[in-house]
């Protein structure tokens, strides 16, 4: 009983470090960290990737890549970084591929981090939407993304 009493008081302070904002659109999820710096919520995402048995597929740099392009037209860039995560399950592709064959565009699945240049940092998907009307694992997709971001902020 004690430990309950404990647990109860204590578990608010758990989340008093994670400092953001969510913000979820229709077609888009995203978490505005503050006072987080960039590696270390890149490499924790990363981790939680891992953790729950996703393969990285491809990490895509567009900071970079846009960067050289807004340098050479002589613009101000956008990003300060940005890197594109593509991550892949097989067990779970073969979940996709069972309700619908043509559920296999899902994949690899997605998630951005970037920073902008007022070093604001965001983590964010563009949401998945069935292909078909009867399909479901579109929303799946969703929440798992979502989950995973949010594990890798506590």
């Amino acid at each position: 009983y004690m430990i309950k009493i404990i647990l109860l008081f204590l578990t608010p302070f758990c989340f008093l470090n994670a400092n953001y904002e969510i913000e979820d659109k229709k077609n888009i999820f995203t978490i505005k960290i503050k006072d987080k710096d960039f590696k270390t919520l890149y490499a924790k995402l990363k981790d939680e990737i891992n953790f729950e048995s996703f393969v990285i597929v491809q990490e895509l740099d567009l900071a970079k890549a846009t960067q050289s392009v807004s340098e050479a037209l002589q613009k101000k860039p956008i990003l300060k970084k940005g890197i594109n995560i593509l991550i892949c399950k097989s067990s779970f592709a073969l979940q996709m591929q069972e309700e619908d064959i043509e559920n296999i565009v899902f994949c690899p699945l997605g998630i951005s981090i970037y920073e902008n240049q007022n070093k604001e940092v965001f983590i964010s998907y563009r949401k998945y939407v069935s292909l078909k009307k009867e399909n479901k694992i579109a929303h799946k997709i969703n929440e798992i993304l979502k989950n995973l971001i949010l594990k890798s902020l506590t």
